[in-house]
């Protein structure tokens, strides 16, 4: 869910039209990510049915705040009110309008814009405020259907199935496996650490479980078959009998009763007074969220990790993204039959991001006798670098022991064909990219959502340096047609689809420039200098440290470009800067990632 509306600001000399986007700068998105985070965390507080949030809501007497947390922040309805009021005050402060009129907006604009104008007693005209009261059956109706879905699939066993002489249960995530190779170098995310995992383990000892949907969950259909992803894939409902369902059927039919335990919580009540805004209407519809999408689905998560372990009776379990929804799901039933659980990181740990933030009494059980232990984390968390093990330990509250640095086999992939690169394929590179022989190439990195507002100030300042070439590398998740209006006739600027090779490109380019990609950090180690944009952002602990460039002044975007072309001693001091920080923080790729994984998840097997 974002946030957007047009308004018409009534003053004195008339009335002129603005977006209230614009009204949120890149401090106001900060400030309004953190307190949207800690929102979120004060709910496990707040008493339900006379106790706390997370003692209420429970599934095998583990507490379901851990999924909660999960859906109110991805949903980002919550983060959306914050956003809104953020601008809305911004825009009210600093415009001092007579009136104001919403012309269009969404549902978290026009529930918080007419509270905040009418607060500071000017007008406000504008479409009502109020959400359609056909939401919460279009919930349950998708809430009912995932769960008919799930009972009714085909692949299920009549029983539990047994198997012997698994060592290693690797759970991943079926949209992601490539399906072009037979092992485990096929998956995309951890592809090297299943490939020393199976190099290091007799044949069978390494089972692959594929959860989740094979495609896109927009592009399934629940009547379809789910098709494995590979052969040597096996989908978890293989698995798990109808009959392992019965409780999480349940606690699916226990729906609406939960949901109306939460939404006649005096204390959620309270806790939607958010900067004097009553934002109940979208509190109340995240709430029921929860209820009829949430703990259903989590709770079958839970059903469906506990028969896949007593299937495979592995010695350790390994997966990704173990802080999100399966990941927490498999941590749960991974500890309560004291299997040793490996999670890997696979990707940038933010530090927003909710899944790996926890306050002390999260990680602690809800009282000495309690059944619920807590926060449930991996037994040991394999990290690409120091710092995100210092993220973890400090924002995470995850006890030092139980993180363990073991690198990144992708940046190690991405540095052996980097440095093995022959020189021709360098120059196809900046051909297709449109550099040419004599113009400095610089590659732009970013999701086009972040960039968007940015953009063509950074043309802007290209148009400015003719000697110089942008190729933009389009995300994987958008497509190239999102620039093609703003980089129309600009010659010296070159859109390239999400396909083409990274590493000829950096090796091509003078310079790298993004708003939060981590590719930032891979030129970084490979000795290139980075600039970051749009700032504050994800990147900006690393411009503090001065190993990557920032600009924070848009004004100062072209004066930044030309040091980073042309100013040998500006280019020097950065790659000092940088080389300090990837050593600092154990950042330097050296090839052994994946075996040092390989052997800290084999390490688990002796645990008791």
């Amino acid at each position: 869910m974002a946030f957007d509306a047009t308004l018409a600001l009534e003053s004195t000399g008339g009335a002129r039209t603005v977006r209230l986007t614009d009204f949120l700068d890149a401090d106001g998105e900060e400030n309004a990510a953190r307190a949207a985070n800690a929102w979120i965390k004060s709910l496990r507080q707040a008493r339900v049915d006379g106790v706390s949030f997370r003692e209420r809501f429970r599934y095998r007497d583990d507490s379901l705040w851990w999924f909660a947390e999960l859906y109110l922040h991805k949903e980002r309805a919550v983060l959306s009110l914050f956003r809104a009021i953020a601008a809305t005050t911004t825009l009210l402060d600093r415009e001092s309008p007579l009136g104001v009129r919403m012309m269009q907006g969404d549902d978290a604009a026009r529930l918080v814009v007419p509270q905040l104008v009418r607060a500071r007693g000017l007008r406000y005209e504008g479409p009502p405020s109020t959400r359609s009261p056909l939401g919460g059956l279009g919930m349950d109706a998708r809430s009912t259907a995932l769960m008919l879905a799930a009972v009714a699939s085909p692949d299920r066993p009549s029983r539990i199935p047994t198997s012997s002489g698994v060592t290693v249960a690797a759970f991943v995530h079926r949209a992601f496996w490539r399906g072009d190779t037979e092992d485990g170098s096929a998956e995309s995310y951890i592809g090297p650490v299943l490939h020393a995992l199976e190099a290091r383990l007799p044949k069978g000892a390494l089972r692959h479980v594929g959860v989740g949907p094979a495609t896109n969950f927009r592009a399934r259909r629940w009547w379809r078959r789910a098709a494995s992803a590979s052969q040597i894939v096996q989908p978890i409902e293989g698995l798990v009998p109808r009959t392992e369902l019965a409780g999480s059927s349940g606690l699916w039919a226990a729906r609406h009763a939960m949901r109306r335990a939460m939404t006649s919580s005096t204390d959620l009540r309270a806790a939607a007074i958010i900067a004097g805004c009553d934002c109940w209407p979208i509190v109340e519809a995240a709430l029921g969220g929860i209820a009829l999408l949430q703990f259903p689905w989590s709770a079958r998560a839970m059903d469906e990790a506990g028969a896949a372990f007593e299937a495979l009776q592995p010695s350790v379990t390994v997966t990704y993204a173990e802080a999100g929804g399966w990941g927490r799901a498999l941590a749960l039933e991974a500890r309560r039959r004291s299997i040793p659980l490996a999670g890997l990181q696979h990707g940038f740990i933010y530090r927003h991001w909710l899944n790996y933030l926890h306050e002390p009494d999260e990680m602690e059980p809800l009282s000495p006798t309690s059944a619920d232990r807590g926060f449930p984390r991996p037994s040991i968390t394999l990290l690409f670098d120091e710092y995100a093990a210092n993220h973890l330990a400090a924002a995470g509250r995850f006890p030092r022991e139980s993180l363990a640095v073991t690198g990144s086999p992708r940046l190690d992939d991405l540095s052996g064909a980097y440095a093995q690169l022959p020189q021709q394929e360098v120059d196809r590179a900046r051909h297709e990219a449109g550099a040419g022989p004599s113009r400095h190439l610089v590659l732009l990195v970013t999701k086009y959502s972040e960039v968007r507002q940015v953009l063509r100030t950074l043309l802007a300042a290209f148009r400015a340096i003719p000697d110089a070439h942008l190729a933009i590398k389009t995300h994987p998740a958008e497509t190239p047609d999102l620039y093609a209006a703003a980089a129309a006739d600009q010659p010296n600027v070159r859109i390239l689809p999400a396909s083409a090779p990274l590493a000829p490109l950096l090796r091509a380019s003078r310079a790298v420039v993004t708003v939060n990609s981590t590719v930032a950090l891979d030129a970084m180690t490979l000795g290139i200098p980075a600039l970051s944009i749009g700032l504050p952002n994800n990147l900006s602990p690393f411009v503090s440290m001065g190993a990557v460039v920032g600009a924070a002044a848009l004004d100062d975007l072209r004066v930044v470009l030309e040091q980073l072309l042309y100013d040998e001693g500006f280019r020097q001091r950065l790659a000092t800067s940088a080389s300090s920080v990837v050593d600092a923080f154990r950042m330097a790729p050296d090839g052994r990632a994946a075996d040092r994984s390989a052997e800290a998840v084999l390490g688990l097997v002796q645990m008791p």
